[in-house]
């Protein structure tokens, strides 16, 4: 991962937590500090030490992530990820790509403690044979610093190449004396904070910042996203739009009261050249508007909401727990349904139940006390009782699953002599087929 990041650093600060926004760090003079995106998690520690204008030897003792999580409507709430190896630092970088757009900076909040007096006699000892270069490296002038670096061509994608007069920097630990960290590094420059990293760039994927409308030439990366940015600007408008083209190539959408006192149009379309999906028409904002703010808009629909809260549902692992003890999870639910069929048939006599499994294979040994699930029967005592009483002629049935483990839910029906319907037997298969 190329490039480099800014970090927001609160030291030794408050977390604040349940804000209209999520977690909130504060701090009394929270500093920024640039680094490589290809830093490693001992690096920025050294670095961070190194940053602290402290008589004593300080360590890093805690690093906290503020993680931006966007939610339903394109809304951002922000909740703490732990920085612990190198994992995790990869993913804070990552995250930090998707966002940049929302969020140009990387907040952190780090937690310092004193290094005491033998540990770092000895750390210095080891490091001795460094610091003829550590010296060299701080002896540097401001003008020397900056002339290190040299503004390079666009390449074919368009990124700005930047090339350094040092491929290898050494960066030493934090018990090593302390570093002459340059002003710049230390004062925060607000608006520059919430600028955009590349401006040439600010259009890319999201609605313009300033009025949430979208703008001609904004690039998309799949026509998934571009739709549901349609979708999402629509619904957080209370407005509607009618489908007029709906091509792989293209997506054509007009406000559902267009020539009706509202013109607003968006055609999207994929650009092959570039490899991805661009607005090449946009009538502005919406001159027309809902009487009533309805919840029950026709664009929201269950995919919409997974979609909305699927980040925070994978970031934050209790509300899969919750999930799991609600609904429970698949693997405790096929443990359970052997025990189940078996107590149901002792429960209820003249009960019929069939199980199929196959043997679980890991490489050419079989893995013992592990099961495959491949066909369960079943049928309860009523409805072989009631099948006594019907027509002669038995209907089957089918539904698809569509969780984790996929297959197909038969039923078989017959009628009574009131053309009432009468389940007989259930069974869970693979699929329609002739065996099943």
């Amino acid at each position: 991962m190329e490039g480099t990041a800014n970090l927001v650093v609160y030291r030794n600060g408050e977390i604040i937590r349940n804000t209209h926004e999520g977690v909130r760090f504060v701090c009394q003079n929270p500093f920024l500090f640039v680094v490589p995106c290809t830093v490693t998690l001992m690096e920025l520690q050294n670095g961070l030490c190194q940053s602290m204008e402290n008589s004593t030897l300080m360590r890093v003792s805690r690093i906290l992530y503020r993680n931006p999580v966007i939610v339903f409507g394109g809304l951002i709430q922000f909740d703490t990820m732990s920085i612990t190896d190198e994992v995790s630092m990869q993913n804070m970088f990552q995250i930090h790509r998707q966002t940049q757009m929302r969020q140009p900076q990387i907040e952190l909040y780090v937690e310092f403690e004193t290094v005491e007096a033998e540990g770092t006699q000895n750390d210095l000892e080891v490091v001795d044979d460094r610091n003829a270069v550590y010296e060299g490296m701080n002896s540097d002038s401001d003008e020397d610093f900056e002339a290190t670096y040299e503004a390079g061509d666009e390449d074919e994608d368009g990124d700005v190449g930047v090339e350094t007069a040092a491929e290898n920097v050494v960066v030493h630990p934090s018990t090593s004396q302390p570093m002459n960290v340059r002003r710049f590094m230390r004062e925060v420059d607000l608006d520059a904070m919430h600028a955009p990293e590349f401006p040439e760039y600010s259009n890319i994927g999201i609605a313009n910042p300033e009025d949430g409308e979208f703008q001609i030439g904004m690039e998309y990366s799949s026509r998934k996203t571009v739709v549901a940015a349609i979708r999402s600007y629509t619904i957080a408008r209370g407005v509607d739009y009618d489908v007029y083209e709906s091509e792989p190539q293209t997506f054509y959408t007009k406000c559902k009261m267009y020539a009706r006192g509202c013109d607003w149009l968006i055609r999207a379309s994929l650009i092959r050249k570039k490899g991805c999906w661009e607005i090449s028409r946009y009538n502005s904002r919406h001159t027309c508007s809902m009487g009533v703010i309805s919840q029950d808009h026709s664009k929201l629909d269950s995919d919409t909401v997974a979609e909305a809260i699927r980040p925070l549902v994978e970031t934050d692992p209790s509300i899969k727990k919750s999930i799991a003890k609600v609904f429970g999870d698949w693997e405790e639910s096929y443990q359970a349904l052997p025990w189940w069929l078996s107590v149901m048939v002792q429960k209820m006599p003249g009960s019929v139940v069939q199980i199929e499994t196959r043997p679980l294979f890991n490489g050419n040994e079989e893995a013992q006390g592990v099961k495959i699930l491949h066909h369960v029967f079943w049928s309860f005592n009523p409805c072989i009782r009631a099948f006594r009483h019907c027509k002669p002629l038995v209907q089957v049935d089918g539904t698809h699953l569509y969780g984790k483990y996929k297959g197909i839910l038969l039923v078989t029906v017959a009628q009574d002599g009131n053309q009432n319907i009468v389940p007989t037997a259930f069974a869970l298969v693979e699929g329609e087929t002739a065996d099943a």
